[in-house]
């Protein structure tokens, strides 16, 4: 072989190397580092999405909900709990106007201007002051009460919004920043491009609106409920992932590429198995195969948690809320405030929480009384509330309350003033897991032991459930949540405005309390002083009479506190030690979802990272670069003796 073919083939040789070896060096080490992260969740529903192509993602009228906020649905800001520090998210600043507000809030309008930061729905659209617009006026004007805030367009990623005079407290600055930047802990919910008609519709009734015409907001909130966003489904969502695809079995959600910390959230996918029932859920939590679990998505009872695989972490929290009976003023005989006393005095607070199960509920050991699990809620304890009535049970004093409004026990059943049975009939909400199921067992039983048969029923079609709590018809009580935590004061937000009419009319009273001296408190109101208090010793002062109040009249009978156990699979997740402020987060937001989004864009929540080493059995320590240097070296030197032995 002549010298110029021989030297012709060991350039085409080098070239080719040149090109194979960093190939094959990047495909190696993206073997050895990446598998494309994917985090496991669970969900229990009786009614399963089916398909992308049957799914409607309005919230409103069944969509992926509260328990996917943080997830699909950007929170504005979170909260650092522990130090009460906001944490921007889709808000890049904010400032208020006047620049004395902090002396004039209770006389005159303040103005919040925030400026947004760039970030995307999961279509591409970017998030604009607009969609903020169309969130508040649905929260506010469909679901709050008026007097409600004004809002002003600047530009795309700038909103004026006027909040009316003495909302704007800088007592409790932080709840005053959550109510106002923070959306009042709701994440941003709605595409002003995907729900346009209807927001338009809002805009233009907002005098009417402002001025409480129930009629139209019972309209327009028909509407909603009834509103097909035209698409495409991406559109719809602005969070860390997106709904990408629908099986009976599971949802997928796939990172959107536009949210603004997109590069800081290692999870490229989420599957969430759709499970029909809490047994199916506890089966695949017991094999390992759920990578983490909140308390409000699937609560674990505690015989499944002390079972639990040793890759199982559970983190405890304290927490000042847990489950309550409300009581529907529309039944003649439960507006009687002596028979909702008597309920009180039948059940058993202790054996209920011991059937869900003990340390995750404890009995509540004074119904509306100030809880005790954080050191600033100790403040209101004073001695205006230290003789509350803690309704331990007494069947005596039940039938005797019962008996002073009029009814009668014969043969082991009570009649009411008119002669009827005296019966009662409970909803539920919720799917119920066996730790609630146990604990509406020993409600019923007890109840029905003593002389009031009483029975419940599931209904988890938010659709009926809004019915129902419209026409106050088809219960006569329900089991819901009661408490929970609120920075700064005692959170009486579920049973003074949340389920008593602001929006949904479980109670249908007309937060009117009237105490044994004649004298009234109008309970409603009285919850603007314990968040927007115009001194420390109002808010106190507030917050007692509040108690004192419901402590007396029972609108809703708390019963039992529930311990929140946040449950992770360490196999498949690095997060921070138990003790870390970042587990506080989970009271943040709706269901506490406001910890998904922390846990993904600010790094707590991290997958774990395997590396398994390349087959090959010659490793080399070298950089890509420096091969690629070496390579051209070489072709230098054949270069330089083809020149020589061409000289020759």
């Amino acid at each position: 072989m002549s010298n110029q073919k021989l030297l012709k083939y060991i350039s085409i040789v080098v070239v080719l190397s040149l090109i194979i070896i960093p190939a094959a060096s990047s495909a190696l080490s993206l073997a050895a580092t990446s598998s494309c992260p994917t985090l496991y969740l669970g969900y229990v529903t009786k009614s399963p999405y089916q398909s992308l192509s049957t799914f409607n993602p309005n919230l409103f009228d069944g969509g992926l909900g509260g328990d996917f906020y943080g997830l699909i649905f950007a929170y504005t800001i979170t909260l650092n709990v522990s130090n009460n520090e906001v944490i921007p998210c889709l808000i890049s600043n904010w400032t208020f106007s006047p620049s004395n507000w902090e002396q004039v809030w209770q006389n005159e309008t303040v103005n919040v201007t925030i400026t947004l930061r760039h970030s995307g729905w999961a279509n591409g659209q970017p998030v604009t002051a607009y969609d903020i617009l169309a969130t508040c006026l649905i929260l506010t004007g469909l679901y709050s009460a008026p007097p409600y805030p004004n809002y002003t367009i600047v530009n795309n990623y700038t909103i004026i919004i006027s909040e009316p005079p003495g909302k704007m407290s800088p007592i409790l600055l932080s709840h005053t920043l959550i109510c106002s930047i923070g959306l009042g802990e709701v994440a941003l919910i709605t595409s002003y491009q995907q729900y346009k008609p209807l927001i338009q519709q809002i805009e233009s009734n907002w005098t009417q609106i402002q001025h409480g015409d129930t009629s139209l907001i019972k309209e327009l909130r028909n509407e909603l409920h009834n509103y097909i966003p035209p698409g495409p489904i991406s559109a719809n969502y602005n969070g860390p992932y997106y709904v990408a695809s629908i099986t009976p079995s599971e949802i997928v959600l796939e990172k959107n590429p536009y949210y603004f910390a997109a590069s800081n959230v290692k999870f490229n996918k989420i599957i969430v198995y759709q499970y029909q029932s809490t047994s199916d859920f506890y089966a695949a939590l017991l094999k390992g195969q759920i990578s983490l679990d909140l308390p409000s998505v699937v609560s674990i009872c505690p015989k499944v948690l002390s079972e639990l695989p040793s890759c199982y972490k559970v983190i405890n929290i304290p927490n000042p809320g847990g489950w309550a009976l409300y009581f529907n003023f529309k039944n003649p005989w439960l507006k009687m405030v002596q028979v909702r006393q008597a309920i009180a005095y039948v059940l058993n607070r202790t054996s209920i929480a011991l059937a869900g199960g003990y340390p995750k509920f404890t009995p509540v050991k004074v119904p509306n009384g100030i809880p005790c699990c954080f050191s600033y809620l100790k403040q209101f304890i004073t001695p205006a509330v230290s003789n509350l009535n803690p309704y331990c049970t007494n069947l005596s004093k039940a039938k005797q309350l019962l008996e002073s409004v009029g009814f009668t026990c014969k043969n082991g059943q009570w009649y009411t003033p008119n002669g009827t049975p005296f019966t009662l009939t409970i909803l539920e909400p919720f799917t119920l897991s066996p730790c609630i199921y146990n604990m509406m067992n020993v409600i019923k039983d007890e109840l029905t032991s003593f002389g009031i048969p009483t029975t419940y029923y599931v209904c988890t079609n938010v659709n009926v459930n809004h019915e129902h709590y419209d026409t106050g018809t088809g219960y006569d009580l329900v089991f819901q949540h009661w408490g929970g935590f609120c920075i700064g004061t005692v959170d009486w937000y579920l049973e003074t405005q949340y389920l008593n009419g602001i929006p949904l009319n479980v109670t249908q009273w007309d937060g009117i309390v009237t105490l044994p001296n004649g004298t009234q408190v109008n309970v409603v109101k009285l919850y603007k002083e314990t968040v927007s208090p115009n001194s420390t010793s109002q808010l106190i002062a507030a917050n007692d009479e509040m108690a004192y109040a419901l402590n007396y009249y029972l609108p809703a009978l708390p019963l039992v506190f529930q311990a929140c156990q946040i449950v992770v699979n360490t196999k498949q997740l690095n997060v921070p030690p138990s003790n870390s402020w970042f587990w506080q987060e989970y009271f943040y937001g709706i269901a506490g979802t406001a910890i998904y989004q922390l846990g993904f864009t600010d790094g707590f929540i991290q997958p774990v990272v395997t590396t398994t080493p390349p087959t090959t059995t010659v490793t080399s320590t070298l950089p890509v670069v420096d091969i690629a240097v070496g390579v051209i070296v070489v072709i230098i030197i054949i270069a330089a003796v083809a020149i020589i032995m061409r000289r020759r």
